[in-house]
């Protein structure tokens, strides 16, 4: 299974890298959602995890983007913010999961490991 992690934030993003392969994930990252338009572009994930704050491309830019994809394989989404106000209507259609920073890492790592095996 492959998932791939969207956070500008190197933390998170090992922290998320730790969870999704203790479970079995193989985990490839972007640092804002043009690169990970360009992650999509080049292959299919299983999984995302997308922040809705980045510079270049936030995180709901990137998942109304995504979704126009020609290779779009309808993956879970993972949304994750620091900022319940940005989980707006339109990003809940978009995500699957809307998760809120701080994230409780065994929470997290349960929740993933149950994605994997019940997409």
């Amino acid at each position: 299974m492959r998932s791939l992690v969207i956070d500008d934030n190197n933390h998170n993003r090992k922290i998320f890298r730790i969870a999704l392969e203790h479970v079995g994930y193989q985990v490839a990252e972007a640092e804002n959602g043009a690169m990970a338009i360009a992650a999509v572009e080049d292959g299919q994930y299983d999984l995302l995890i997308v922040d809705l704050a980045m510079p270049i491309m936030d995180g709901s830019d990137f998942l109304a983007q995504a979704h126009r994809l020609p290779l779009w394989n309808d993956p879970t989404v993972i949304v994750v913010t620091a900022n319940p106000h940005m989980a707006t209507e339109d990003i809940r259609d978009l995500a699957d999961y809307v998760l809120y920073k701080p994230i409780d890492v065994p929470s997290f790592t349960h929740l993933v490991e149950r994605v994997m095996h019940h997409p």
